[in-house]
């Protein structure tokens, strides 16, 4: 059985302001749709293989990369839970408000 994806309400939130900013620093949603399409196609993909990821400190918690964007999310025999979608572009600080 395919494990069910769960984004988390800080990773939702997140990503719909990321999708947000390009929208309006762009005056188009053509990038952010094309952006959003291709974080959903990676998403998808943990499906099939959750532990393609890259591991982190943390033993729960692994990376998916996607251009310049990372995916942490955690596993388990059930769900995949999207953590955050990082654009590698921010200051690294913030991040520890996603993932220990």
């Amino acid at each position: 059985m395919a494990q069910r994806i769960v984004w988390s309400k800080e990773a939702q939130d997140d990503f719909l302001a990321t999708l947000g900013f390009y929208a309006e620093r762009n005056g188009s949603k053509t990038y952010s749709e094309k952006l959003a399409g291709q974080i959903q196609e990676a998403v998808e993909r943990l499906r099939e293989y959750p532990l393609i990821g890259r591991p982190t400190n943390d033993e729960k918690i692994r990376i998916l990369r996607q251009d310049n964007y990372q995916i942490y999310y955690e596993s388990n025999n059930e769900e995949i839970v999207i953590l955050v979608v990082w654009d590698m572009r921010r200051n690294p600080e913030e991040l520890k408000k996603y993932v220990p």
